[in-house]
Order: C-alpha cells, then structure tokens, then sequence
C-alpha cells in the first residue's frame, strides 16, 4: 500500500479551507490502496445514485410515456454489467411484485436488449446468434432462472406442521406467492416477444408438470398453480404445428389431473378452466380478459362505454396555463387534489383506470408487495401508505390535470365539442352513445351524430359461386358419409369428396367428421370407413399429415365421446392400425405424437390391432425398423424395463422385445438345469434363429453365463474372496466355463463381431464387480485356450475405440501386456508359416 505518510494529528481540514497549505505543513497523499478503496465507495455512490434515478423512471411508467421514459433509462449511465444487471434486477422485481403490468415490463425488455449496450466480447458468431447473446439477455435470463429455480422454496418455508401460520407470515407467505406467480407470468410475456426461446419455455412447462420423487401429489398446488398461470400467457403462442404434439401431451396430463381427487379443488378448477381456454381456441371468457396497462384514451372509451361516463380528454389548450403561470397556486392545487382523491378513489373503487395518470406502482427501497396494486382494498386504491403512515397519492404533480368528482358529467365539455367539426356548437344535452367497434385510442363519437361505416363497393357481380362455407362443408361431409355408410358405393363417395373442393384447411376436420361419424356403428361400417379414408388418400384428395391431424383432433375431443361411445380409444386404434397397414402414416409418426403417455394405452392398444389384422412377424420387422424407443410410450412413472416388459406382456406385446425376455428369463433357466443341451434347446424354443447372430442375444447370453458361474464359486460376493480366489474356486470357474464351452461355440464361430460382442459382455461384467486383480486377465486366457475367442477378436477388440460399454481403459490395462504376447506369437506363428 506504498511507504507510510506522516502528517500532524492536530491539523484539521478548516486550516486548510481557502488557502493553500505553507511549506511547515507536509500534505497527506492517500496510499494506493487507500485511493482504489476511495475510487470504489465512489463507484458505488455514483451506482447508486443510477438506481435510485431508474427507481423513479419504473415509478412513472405508463404506456403514454413509455418512449420517453424508455430513453431516459437508457441514458442513465449504463456503462458497466454491473448497472446493467441492477437494472434487471429492478425491472423483474417491478415485474414480480405487479403481474397485472407485466406486459408493459416485457415491452420495456424489449427495448432494452435492443438498445442497451453489450459488454460480451465480440465474437465470429453469426448476426443472429451475437443478438440471442447480449449481455442483456443473459443477465436477464439468468435473473428468471433464479426466480424460477427457488419458486417452490419461497412459499415452502411456510408450509409448517407445528401449527397455523401468524398473520405475518401468512402476509409473508401471499407475498411470495404473488412474486412466484408474477416471475412466470413475466416469463410468457417475454416469451410472447421471443426474448426467451421457446426451449426454455417447454423446459419451464415440463418442469412444473414434472411429479418428483417422494413429492405427493396434493403438494404440486403451487407447481400447477404456476402451469396455468404460463399457459394463460403464453399458450396461444406454443400451440403450433411443430409443437402441437407436444402441447397436446401437455394437456392430457392437465385434463387427467383435474379429475384428481388428491389436488385442492381450487387447482382443478384452475386446471380445468385453462383446458378449457385452449378447447376454445384460447379465447377466454370475458370476465377474465385482462389486457394490461391500459392508455388514457381507452381508459375514456371504458368510461363511456360500460359507465356512460365521459371524461374530457386533456389537450394542450386545457393544460390550466393559469396554474404554469400563477406557479404560487400550485401547492394549494394538490392540497385540494389530495383531499378529493380518496372519495374518489372510494367512488370508482373497480372504476376501469381510476387510477388515471399513475404508473404501475412505486418501489420502496424495502420490498413490500402490500404497497403495489394488485390489492383491491380502498385503503390501497390510488394510495400508498409511507413509513410515517401518512397518505401519498401516486399521482405526479402537474402531468394531467386531476379528475375531481365535479368534472365527470354526462354532458361532453364545451372544448370537446369545438374540437369535433361534425358536432354543431350549440347543441341541447347530449349523451354519449360509444359508436360501434370505435377504434381504441380514439374519443368515442356523439350520440346525435355517429359517424355511419363506410359504404363499401359492390364488388362485381360474376358468374362463380362462392366457396362453400365451413357450416355447408361440415354438413356436405355428413351427407357424404352417411350415404356411403348406406350405399357402400366408394367411387361416388370419391367424387363427392372431390367436387366438395374443400379447402385445404379444412380437409383434417373432413377426415375427423367420417371418423366421429362411425365411431358408434358397426365394426363393419367402421371398417368401411378406413377404407374411405384410404381411397381418399390414395386418390390424392387428402394427405396423410391431414389424416394425423384428424386422427390427433378426435383424440382431443375423447373425454366428451366417451361419455357416449366407452371404447372409443379402442376404436382409435383400429383406425390408426388400418392407417399404418395402408401405408398412409407411420408407426413413427405416431409414436412421436403419443410420446410420454399421451392417451395411454392407445399407443399400445393401435399395436394389438395390427397383430389381429396382420400377424407378430410382420409387426415385429416393421416395429424394428421403426426405431421407436418403447419405453417413451409409457407413462413416466413407468419407463423403466421390468414395468415396461410386464405391460408388454399385460397386452401379450413381449414378443416385439424377445431380448428382454431372454435377459430376465435365461439366467433363470441356467439355475433350473445348467446342462449345455437344454440350454441350447430352451433358446432355440423361445429366440428366433434370426436373432440367433445379433450382438445384443450375444452379449445377453454371455452375461448370463458369467453371472451365473460368479454365483456359483462364490454366492455371498465376497469381497476378500473376489480379489484372491482360492485354487479350488479358481478349478470351479474353469470346469463351469469348459461346461458352457459348446453353447458359446455354437453362437460364436466364424463370427469376430460376435466374438468382441462376448468380450464387452466380460468386460462390463469385470467392471460390475470393481476390476478384481487377476480376473479379466484369467477369463481371456481361458477364452484363448478353450478356442471360444480368436486371435483376431482379442486383437479387434483392442483396437475398437467405442465407448459405449463402461471400463474399456482399465480393463486394456489390466491385459496390455497379454496381448502384446499374443501379437508377438501371432506374428511368430505367421512369420513360421511363410518358410
């Protein structure tokens, strides 16, 4: 901190003031440190005095003076990440503690990734991908993440056994549900305006929906509380195409729950209504339409339109120049403001924008929720109680000219009237009559002179019908299918379809209608369905994505069929299974739309079909070459492989799995009878020979011959034993291996790549068991001389770098020197031949 600085004690600062100390007086130089401790207590004044001015800046904001004030807060100083996550941090608790404003807080994100500067370092990255990168962003991002994280933590510290919470901590515990809530909220706004990525989105979807372990259902309230809260805001925007199979999983987990009798009833509800918004393509129910922050001008429209109310609006001519210019009148003016206010306030308690003027809400230095708008008490409206307990309203003094309960009239102010041309001046009293659809923004028109729509032109009268309307269609399309149920006559009902020239939108609700029209007939009448369908796709008309599409429509509109038709997932299937028999879809693709469970068993259900309408060998190839991951269709809890094989076998599907039922069941049949021929007969009986050279059968059967000789020589798996097996155990182990020796030649000769496949089964079994010395190295010599393996698979197996099977480093160490020997002799052996 440099060398020490003497200077005398009893000099004080006012020996210094105004003059320029003398040379008996040495001056005191700050150390280094001293300066960089100076420098930083400076910094973080000037940081502060930054946050305190953006504090007023989210105080005022409204959607009037959201430009503005966007500019302001950017030219506050941001010149470091520091204030810039300051500033985050402000916002998003705005954001968290006023949900009903979130909107305006994303917009204002908006701009600020836009705007603010960036302090990452430059990259090569591309364009867009610099933009997905801003400091901004990521700060912003990671903030969310926080919140997101700890939501469930906030509201847990309460949740106590010993006892009812306080009035306090139950205050406490409102608080940091409104702020949990708020954060997602906040979340689908910003995902509205794609500042996050809709992968993070569906990870904060899953998440919520996601049962943990040891976590009873009745304590996901908050979690599903929040899910609705997300879907609400940000559902419409994910329920697209690309994501509709993912959304539609979604769902069906919801709908499931609301009929949980282990949830509160207020989350079934809440649950219940959010299935509900998306059943109405996401239109809600009036009463819950919330558009957020609203402007002065559409604050008027309300007034007139649900109240019959008018307020003036405030032109720069009634800007009351009196007061700007009689400057001494203006503290009496907020004084009578002051005092009018809460009968006011009281009045129009739920009057849409009685809060005129004000911002979302003020931040006090203490967080405290009780202080924001999201109260509907009187005490709160248009009022913020201080420290000092006195009242201060949240208007700002002199931006509009406050509305007294003496200016609110049924009679439109004269300046209104002037400023209208079409009004004559002196009209008798004139209600206000809102004029139809006015657009928002705009003063309403005056009832004795609405402005009529204008006339449009006649469009020119042509020859062409006009297209049929989604009524006609839907009806043609019963029509179409009833007679051909009636008729059977396929090639009329292939020419109905095609002069219907149905649009293209429509084609999937067309397949959707002949399907829920057959649902509850006859089996026959359904077959014949299928293959209407099937001609219609193979004819051209319809597509196989439309029939996806239908197919995946009726499975939304289930809950309400089955009332009326108990087997409909049944039928389904049959449909689904006639689909993928004709070739018109995948089992992949519908796999991909059931993934998760959806709709369980359907799934399931649509393969039991196919076997009956083909045969288990067909199904088995083409399920192979599907490449579908089983597991995945089932329900979570349920993806593991001993639940998956005893459903499999609940709906007699385990042939589709013949491996896994070899993995469970032949290590068993080693213990009832360990002779090579029944052995050899049992797989013959229950594998198919096609199997008989996969890699997988190999690495099974060798793992069950290892497991089952590891039990013999030593049951208890001893530890002390394992690491130095005595000379008897070690006879025991050989005897075994040369009993099996005929099985394994029979499957592994002349085959190498089945031979290495043998070889990662002994390696993992070696790794199963902690690398006992000795004991890998014992199993190759064994293989070697017995001549179960050859040279060339010990070599190839050394060689192969795969990584798939765990141990591979340990297992080259414990045997390097082994098989450098057995190259040496390759090479010798070779090398002898050639004389």
């Amino acid at each position: 901190g440099g060398a020490p600085q003497h200077y005398p004690k009893t000099v004080g600062n006012s020996e210094f003031l105004g003059k320029t100390p003398g040379s008996s007086v040495q001056r005191w130089l700050p150390s280094r440190r001293t300066r960089r401790e100076a420098n930083s207590s400076n910094e973080k004044g000037q940081n502060d005095a930054i946050f305190r001015k953006v504090r007023g800046i989210l105080n005022k904001l409204t959607p009037e003076k959201f430009d503005k004030l966007c500019l302001e807060l950017l030219n506050v100083g941001v010149d470091s990440k520091l204030v810039l996550k300051g500033i985050i941090l402000l916002i998003v608790d705005k954001a968290l503690e006023e949900p009903k404003y979130s909107q305006l807080y994303a917009q204002l994100c908006l701009r600020l990734a836009e705007d603010a500067p960036n302090f990452e370092d430059p990259s090569t990255e591309t364009q867009e991908k610099q933009k997905q990168n801003t400091t901004f962003r990521r700060l912003l991002i990671s903030k969310l993440q926080d919140e997101f994280e700890n939501r469930a933590r906030n509201v847990e510290i309460f949740e106590k056994d010993d006892g009812p919470l306080t009035s306090e901590e139950e205050e406490q515990r409102a608080i940091a549900k409104i702020k949990m809530l708020g954060n997602i909220k906040f979340i689908g706004e910003l995902g509205k305006l794609n500042l996050i990525h809709e992968s993070i989105l569906h990870k904060c979807i899953k998440t919520l929906l996601d049962k943990k372990k040891r976590v009873q259902l009745k304590d996901m309230g908050e979690d599903l509380e929040c899910l609705c809260q997300i879907m609400k805001t940000v559902g419409p925007k994910l329920d697209h195409e690309k994501a509709r199979s993912l959304m539609n999983q979604y769902f069906g987990r919801m709908h499931s729950l609301t009929t949980n009798k282990e949830l509160p009833a207020r989350i079934r509800f809440l649950l219940q209504n959010t299935v509900e918004l998306r059943e109405n393509n996401w239109s809600p129910r009036k009463a819950h339409v919330d558009n957020g922050p609203k402007t002065i001008n559409q604050v008027r429209q309300d007034a007139v339109k649900d109240l019959g109310v008018f307020i003036p609006p405030s032109n720069d001519g009634m800007r009351n120049e009196f007061f700007m210019e009689n400057s001494s009148f203006l503290p009496t003016r907020i004084k009578f403001d002051r005092e009018t206010l809460g009968g006011l306030a009281d009045m129009f308690g739920q009057m849409p924008g009685s809060g005129i003027g004000t911002g979302p809400g003020v931040i006090q230095d203490h967080y405290s929720p009780t202080m924001g708008r999201h109260r509907t008490n009187p005490l709160y409206n248009g009022h913020i109680v201080n420290g000092n307990g006195s009242h201060q309203p949240q208007f700002e003094a002199g931006s509009k000219p406050f509305i007294k309960p003496n200016q609110i009239s049924l009679r439109p102010a004269q300046s209104f009237i002037l400023n209208k041309k079409q009004v004559p001046k002196l009209q008798p009293q004139m209600t206000v009559i809102p004029a139809q659809g006015s657009p928002l923004g705009q003063p309403p028109q005056l009832g004795l002179k609405i402005n009529p729509p204008p006339i449009q032109e006649k469009p020119a009268k042509s020859n062409k019908k006009a297209p049929p309307t989604k009524e006609e269609l839907r009806k043609m399309t019963e029509t179409l299918v009833a007679d051909y149920l009636n008729n059977k006559n396929i090639e009329e009902a292939v020419n109905a379809a095609r002069e219907m020239k149905a649009p293209k939108h429509f084609l999937s609700e067309m397949l959707n209608k002949i399907v829920v029209y057959s649902l509850d007939r006859s089996d026959e009448d359904k077959e014949h369905a299928s293959t209407l369908i099937h001609a219609l796709c193979t004819e051209g008309i319809v597509t196989g994505e439309n029939l996806m599409q239908a197919f995946l429509g009726v499975l939304d509109q289930c809950p309400k069929i089955e009332e009326e038709v108990p087997l409909v997932k049944s039928y389904l299937a049959q449909f689904a299974a006639r689909a993928i028999i004709a070739d018109l879809v995948s089992i992949a693709d519908l796999a991909h739309q059931l993934e998760n469970g959806a709709h369980f068993p359907l799934f399931l259900l649509c393969l039991q079909q196919m076997v009956k309408l083909k045969d288990r060998e067909w199904l088995a190839d083409l399920f192979q070459q599907s490449k579908v991951n089983m597991q995945k269709m089932l329900p979570e809890i349920d993806q593991n492989k001993d639940r998956m094989l005893e459903i499999l076998e609940g709906k007699g599907l385990s042939f589709l799995f013949p491996l896994m039922k070899l993995e469970k069941e032949l290590l068993k049949q080693i213990k009832v009878d360990p002779s090579p021929q029944s052995i050899y007969k049992w797989i013959k009986d229950n594998i198919s020979p096609k199997l008989h050279t996969d890699k997988g059968f190999v690495n099974i059967l060798m793992t069950s011959f290892l497991q089952y000789i590891a039990y013999e020589i030593n049951p208890d798996d001893d530890e002390e034993q394992l690491a130095a097996p005595s000379k008897e155990q070690l006879d025991d182990e050989k005897q075994l291996l040369l009993s099996f020796k005929p099985v394994m030649q029979k499957f592994l000769h002349d085959h190498i790549d089945l031979q290495v496949s043998a070889m990662y089964a002994l390696q993992v079994h070696c790794n199963a068991k902690g690398f006992p010395k000795g004991m890998l190295l014992r199993y190759f010599v064994n293989f070697y001389d017995m001549e179960i393996i050859e040279e060339e698979a010990f070599l190839s197996w050394k060689e192969d770098v795969t990584q798939e099977y765990p141990g591979k480093g340990k297992a080259l160490f414990q045997v390097n020197q082994w098989l450098t020997w057995l190259e040496t002799a390759e090479e010798e052996e070779s090398e002898g031949e050639d004389y």
